[in-house]
């Protein structure tokens, strides 16, 4: 049997990555990830990037090992790996948003400073953080 786990790490996008690369992340990540069964949220600003995967524990330790990998993200750094027995974010294969959009009133409970900072948060306010715009997003979908 397969152990489910969640993965949240932060990681900041290297310099020359426009846009249009980060468009690209997202369209990939969602299309990969139903397929291979992989949940998760990920909030994104010019500070970097805060991520939370779901999935089985090879699909998740093989993703993470090409995250690493890859060069469009710099200073990877892991936040929390652990087993669970059940999902946070089972509705998305990748709820995104742009940390502009988060409501200040959110940032605040999260964070010290007030900004979304990756780098600045435990993986408790980081998990915490990404499961309340998770539903944010939701709710803001179905109004």
């Amino acid at each position: 049997m397969k152990t489910m786990v969640r993965l949240v790490y932060a990681s900041r996008m290297a310099s020359g990555v426009v846009h249009d690369d980060l468009s690209d992340i997202l369209q990939t990540s969602r299309r990969n990830n139903e397929k291979q069964g992989i949940t998760g949220a990920l909030c994104y600003s010019a500070v970097g990037f805060l991520q939370c995967l779901e999935g089985s524990s090879d699909v998740i330790n093989k993703l993470y090992g090409s995250i690493i990998r890859d060069a469009r993200h710099v200073d990877v750094t892991l936040l929390a790996y652990c087993d669970i027995h059940q999902r946070i974010f089972a509705k998305w294969a990748m709820a995104y948003i742009r940390a502009d959009e988060v409501e200040s009133l959110i940032l605040r409970k999260y964070s010290a400073q007030c900004t979304f900072d990756p780098f600045a948060m435990s993986a408790e306010q980081a998990l915490g953080f990404l499961a309340e715009i998770a539903v944010e997003r939701e709710a803001s979908l179905t109004k």
